[in-house]
């Protein structure tokens, strides 16, 4: 796990700290972003500007499912915030608290299928209004 090495080269300060958690998450990207690419590359020879739209909607058809992945957390965060308010027995915040860190994690993965579908979506829009500034007689390449 790359969080357990992250105590060794934080100890020199808060500099080396921030460069050091930037770069694992930088590093944590890299993966998603080649094939976010492929997908964008491959599309494209296939169907041109259609088959980016295509792909965007694809990842679009995805959105009941992120919403729904989003909105874990909180709801879990709220319960353990009542379940502490009405001072119920310390287990059960215990396991409202591990739903919560897990309700975290599900929110991460659906704002990365967000983004990734917004990226395409703008570039497919991106390729709509070019092929419309081409229709109009104003000649653009991409």
């Amino acid at each position: 796990s790359p969080v357990k090495g992250f105590p060794t080269p934080c100890r020199p300060g808060a500099a080396t700290n921030i460069i050091f958690g930037l770069a694992l998450g930088y590093k944590s990207v890299v993966l998603p972003v080649f094939i976010l690419a492929g997908i964008i590359f491959g599309s494209h020879r296939l169907a041109g500007m259609y088959g980016i739209s295509l792909a965007a909607l694809g990842m679009l058809a995805t959105l009941a499912t992120c919403l729904t992945i989003d909105v874990y957390g909180p709801v879990c965060d709220n319960a353990g915030g009542i379940a502490e308010m009405c001072e119920l027995h310390p287990s059960v915040r215990e396991k409202t608290d591990a739903l919560d860190a897990a309700g975290n994690t599900t929110a991460a993965i659906g704002k990365g299928f967000a983004i990734g579908s917004a990226c395409l979506v703008g570039l497919a829009l991106f390729g709509a209004f070019v092929t419309r500034l081409n229709d109009t007689g104003a000649k653009v390449t991409v």
